[in-house]
């Protein structure tokens, strides 16, 4: 018997399938060892296509929108699906050509693509080379500028642009700041998505530019919080809580505890945590750090002995107690007393407040004060955290 032919599959071959519009697709196989400028070349000749220089393959994946690139043409599996389009470059300088000289409709469907192709690491670090940041760094910066479509898709580019991190946030001057800053000051006038990306770029700016003393002098925290109560969006609430806890995190002592007994005003408080349930896990993070930094604010106080002879500190026990079980709130007298200085037993009509230190937790329960003594705990009773409520 004659044995049969065993096929070797060849791994680094995939079966793809290569769209274009108006054009009948074509099926290939694709040899991952081969150079794709060789293979763009022979799929444009299929078609004719006179110039393979500009054309380029994309991921079709919804998911998945980018340029194949020799990095990551590891990516592509059997049964993939790409589109052959423009290259990073052409496209790059199209859209540049547009925006220098196009009509303000083309200027407007321009930018609204921008603000897509930008996602991709490919296509933007072509369009910065060009000095594409720059022309629409101008764009956002013209107080003439009206239309909102325009200001809109200018801001989302950039802040797509930049989410790269190839370019330094200090090449930004004042009027860049400036021009964001107004627009969250003066946010009934603009679309959410421009107040979205102004948010963004602030907390950038923030974060990682010394321009952060303009928007720390000129963006106060009642615009923010002003801001939170009247947004109707959740990526708006979110980017303003953001702001704030870069601001937090960039302020001195004072101005931190000066945020912090601003936003636990209840009205702010209430604004701050809204609907927060069922929110996007990034509004939840964001809330979760400002609870740290607000709480952070205690770390020192908390790692306090408390002096055994602080009156105050003992009142503030006794308080503890009587919010706890207000039943008895009335009924004080010479057994506090008793207690305060260490005794046991019951006393001031027979109310042995002991047992309702012991069942708020207290490990010594006929002088609670011992606890504050040791450390940890130490000695925290303000009330400091966004989630409380009156």
């Amino acid at each position: 018997m004659i044995p049969k032919k065993t096929l070797v599959k060849d791994a680094h071959i995939v079966k793809i399938a290569v769209e274009l519009e108006n054009y009948v697709p074509q099926l290939i196989c694709l040899d991952q060892r081969q150079p794709l400028t060789g293979k763009i070349q022979e799929i444009c000749s299929y078609w004719d296509i006179a110039d393979p220089q500009n054309y380029a393959l994309e991921f079709c994946d919804p998911n998945n929108q980018k340029y194949v690139t020799e990095k990551n043409r590891n990516e592509i599996k059997n049964g993939s699906v790409l589109h052959l389009s423009y290259s990073p470059s052409k496209t790059a300088n199209d859209t540049l050509e547009s925006l220098r000289s196009g009509s303000t409709m083309e200027k407007t469907k321009c930018l609204k693509q921008l603000a897509t192709l930008s996602k991709d690491h490919t296509f933007a670090m072509e369009f910065i080379k060009e000095q594409g940041l720059g022309i629409i760094i101008n764009m956002i910066e013209d107080p003439s500028q009206r239309d909102d479509d325009i200001l809109k898709y200018s801001l989302a580019s950039f802040v797509e642009l930049m989410e790269h991190d190839t370019i330094s946030w200090e090449i930004l001057q004042n009027n860049f700041v400036q021009r964001n800053i107004h627009i969250v000051c003066n946010f009934q006038n603009f679309s959410k998505e421009c107040i979205q990306s102004a948010l963004s770029n602030l907390e950038n700016i923030v974060q990682n530019s010394s321009k952060y003393v303009l928007v720390e002098k000129e963006v106060t925290l009642q615009d923010l919080l002003r801001l939170l109560q009247d947004a109707n969006s959740a990526t708006t609430q979110q980017n303003a809580i953001a702001l704030i806890n870069a601001l937090f995190m960039k302020a001195d002592e004072g101005r931190k505890r000066q945020i912090a007994h601003t936003i636990s005003a209840k009205p702010y408080r209430l604004a701050l945590i809204g609907n927060a349930s069922g929110r996007p896990m990034e509004m939840t993070h964001q809330l979760y750090v400002l609870q740290m930094l607000t709480l952070g604010l205690l770390e020192q106080r908390m790692r306090m002995k408390m002096n055994a002879q602080d009156q105050d500190a003992h009142e503030k026990i006794k308080e503890l107690r009587r919010i706890a079980f207000d039943d008895y709130s009335g009924q004080m007298g010479v057994g506090e007393e008793h207690l305060r200085r260490g005794g046991g037993g019951s006393g001031g009509g027979n109310v042995n407040f002991s047992q309702f230190y012991k069942k708020l937790g207290f490990k010594c329960d006929i002088n609670p004060a011992q606890d504050f003594i040791e450390t940890p705990p130490g000695f925290c009773f303000e009330k400091m955290s966004v989630y409380e409520d009156d």
